[in-house]
């Protein structure tokens, strides 16, 4: 299992790297929608208690990343499936 810090790090790190992105193409909109899932994702974890693993499938950026990214920004990709993955998969 995957603890709160590890997905908090690994979601920070996912909207660390999401920033020069933005900078650079700031209509994108698969950047947009990961910045508000990954905002999102930051916030829940920092409940005291967090939602119930059924209750983490608006989580999409692992798919979306896949899809639109995994070829041409594998760097990025990579980071916010791991930042779904965490997210899905923490205690």
């Amino acid at each position: 299992m995957i603890d709160r810090s590890e997905a908090l790090a690994s979601a920070r790190h996912a909207l660390d790297m999401l920033a020069d992105r933005l900078a650079r193409s700031p209509d994108y909109g698969v950047h947009i929608h990961a910045g508000e899932q990954l905002s999102r994702m930051i916030a829940e974890l920092g409940y005291r208690c967090l939602p119930l693993a059924a209750d983490r499938g608006w989580v999409d950026i692992g798919l979306m990343a896949a899809r639109e990214l995994e070829s041409s920004d594998a760097e990025f990709a990579n980071a916010l499936m791991q930042a779904d993955f965490d997210f899905k998969h923490v205690e």
